[in-house]
């Protein structure tokens, strides 16, 4: 196999956007939905291994399936290996699909809270619609589950991404989406090897660094990799964590400015090949997290990423340079002829390469990465169309909602039977939509009045509070990305996470000493509620905040469906929290 032929296999490329009028790579947001000729030369020069897709690059079923088959198209046009084609969906609070193209499902730490009820059952169903759906769209990879044990509150990143805190539990489910998503036809990724569910900096934006000691990094991090990967359905792949881990090895690098740091996980020989290959005893593909993140491209080049990766054991390095015009394309071809000089003179392994390729080469057949073209475009299309979003998977996510609904404090004061009055605080326009919603498709026969927190009142909002009211306060945290806000807020800046909480803390407090009931649900992580529990009657979290798509037009969401029938008594509060909760100095 040629050098141009190994190394294209090992690469995984995103095509996110590109541009090719002029305008600077930096500044280029022009979304990837057909495939420019540009690109097209990309993957066969490049004999490229595998393309990963964004919510960019998704506007309807026909035009995915459509970007897609044309890709896999020009592959076997030039004989050359099917493409893996990768998603971001572990359903939640990352998921990559449009909701209504395929539903998103709550996420894994509301999966986590279910398990009191229904131990792994809903894991299952989850997986298989998951798998079932990123399956029919034409991928054939999932980078999910995320296996983190989220052991640390000031997780910017992980937090409801986790199933949990505890090693074993994460073990056990991560364990059955594996197995529900592969029954399906497509890989499982389960990520970020080592782990990383005790950092407090993301690695999007930084290095994080775990000092964890190696019993604890074996007991705690560790131990659903090894779950995982020793049971009858171990992951097709394993996603590597730009994080360093000093109990694992502690040798340094040197930086691109000079400097030197302990090797991050996906650089590392020692934790790829010694750990994961060697004491794991890890037969499937490799593949790193983004290699664009400021983990890895604050600190080294591309060149030195990717060579570094490949010496670690890394088989697939993904996203390794970014391509947006024309200009990068030739500057992409200039790193790939210097790696294919390193390969060709042997400061890369040619037997290493061939040996990762046949991994990669085998992964392809498992999964059989060229069988969209099984089926003309056309039949792909009505397939798709026909069966997503499904009914079965919209009340699986309901069912998901309500068993995830976890109370912390107060169930004697539900339902809510005696409030007639409810005024609500949510973090944005979107959510108060949807609380409306939930309460008019339930027919609750309350008065309702919601103030959204992203822009603080400047002036007092509710002042003749009665026994008879309730106010019901809610907290995204850490704090949505605006993109998520729906388009419903008016213009101007969004105020902090901290004010939004500081005001909202002034509401509740005010209208608990004018004798109303206070509830306080937590919509993401639920470590809010230690904060607001003391003047909160009722305390609860639900592990998740998405809004259905129309919201606007006055259409019902999972959650908040969720959320209302345990306020009023529709449905029982079964959910068991994964993760610990400090309730200090609660009454």
């Amino acid at each position: 196999m040629s050098a141009s032929r190994l190394l294209g296999q090992k690469l995984m490329l995103d095509f996110r956007y590109f541009c090719d009028d002029g305008t600077p790579s930096s500044a280029c947001r022009q979304p990837v939905t057909t495939l420019p000729d540009a690109l097209k030369e990309v993957l066969i020069s490049g004999q490229i291994g595998g393309v990963i897709l964004f919510g960019e690059n998704m506007q309807s079923h026909a035009q995915l399936l459509t970007l897609i088959y044309q890709m896999q198209e020009i592959m076997a046009r030039h004989n050359l290996p099917p493409l893996l084609v990768a998603i971001d969906q572990e359903g939640g609070r990352v998921a990559r699909t449009p909701d209504t193209m395929a539903t998103r499902f709550v996420g894994n730490m509301a999966i986590g809270a279910s398990t009191g009820k229904y131990g792994t059952t809903l894991a299952a169903s989850v997986a298989e619609q998951l798998g079932l759906s990123v399956r029919l769209l034409g991928f054939n990879v999932n980078f999910a589950p995320s296996v983190d044990v989220n052991s640390n509150p000031d997780n910017p990143v992980i937090n409801v991404r986790s199933f949990g805190e505890s090693a074993q539990q994460v073990a056990r489910l991560g364990q059955v989406m594996v197995k529900g998503m592969q029954q399906q036809g497509v890989a499982a990724a389960i990520k970020h090897f080592p782990g990383h569910g005790d950092t407090r900096t993301d690695s999007h934006t930084g290095l994080p660094v775990v000092r964890h000691n190696k019993q604890q990094v074996y007991a705690q991090d560790l131990l659903p990799f090894r779950h995982i990967i020793q049971s009858d359905t171990p992951p097709l792949m394993i996603m590597t964590a730009h994080i360093q881990y000093p109990a694992l090895d502690n040798t340094t690098l040197k930086t691109r400015d000079g400097a030197s740091t302990v090797v991050p996980a996906t650089l590392s020989k020692k934790i790829l090949t010694g750990v994961l290959r060697g004491e794991l005893q890890y037969q499937g593909v490799i593949v790193t997290d983004a290699l664009d993140m400021a983990g890895i491209a604050n600190y080294f080049s591309e060149q030195e990423a990717i060579i570094n990766t490949f010496k670690a054991g890394a088989d697939i390095a993904l996203m390794p340079f970014v391509i947006r015009t024309p200009k990068d394309i030739e500057a992409f071809n200039t790193l790939r002829h210097a790696i294919m000089v390193q390969l060709e003179s042997g400061v890369l392994s040619k037997a290493a390469f061939a040996q990762s390729v046949a991994r990669v080469e085998q992964l392809k057949k498992t999964v059989n990465a060229g069988s969209l073209l099984d089926k003309p475009l056309a039949t792909r299309i009505a397939e798709a169309v026909s069966a997503l979003p499904s009914a079965k998977a919209a009340k699986i996510e309901q069912q998901l909602a309500n068993a995830a609904v976890t109370v912390f404090k107060g169930q004697h004061h539900l339902p809510l039977s005696s409030q007639t009055r409810w005024r609500v605080v949510m973090p944005d326009t979107a959510r108060c939509k949807a609380m409306h919603n939930a309460i008019g498709a339930l027919q609750i026969p309350v008065e309702i009045d919601c103030v959204s927190s992203a822009q603080i009142p400047s002036a007092p909002v509710w002042q003749d509070w009665r026994p008879t009211d309730v106010l019901i306060g809610a907290d995204i945290s850490p704090q949505h990305y605006a993109a998520e806000m729906g388009g419903m807020e008016p213009a101007g800046p969004r105020a902090s996470l901290a004010a939004q909480q500081q005001w909202l803390f002034s509401q509740m407090n005010q209208a608990r000493q004018a004798g109303a009931l206070t509830v306080f649900a937590a919509l993401r992580a639920p470590y809010s509620v230690t904060q607001f529990a003391p003047i909160s009657d009722v305390a609860l979290a639900t592990f998740g905040y998405n809004v259905h798509p129309d919201t606007a037009s006055g259409v019902p969401s999972a959650v908040f469906l969720a959320l209302t029938r345990i306020l009023t008594g529709k449905a029982p509060a079964t959910g068991v929290s994964p993760v610990t909760v400090p309730m200090q100095a609660v009454r």
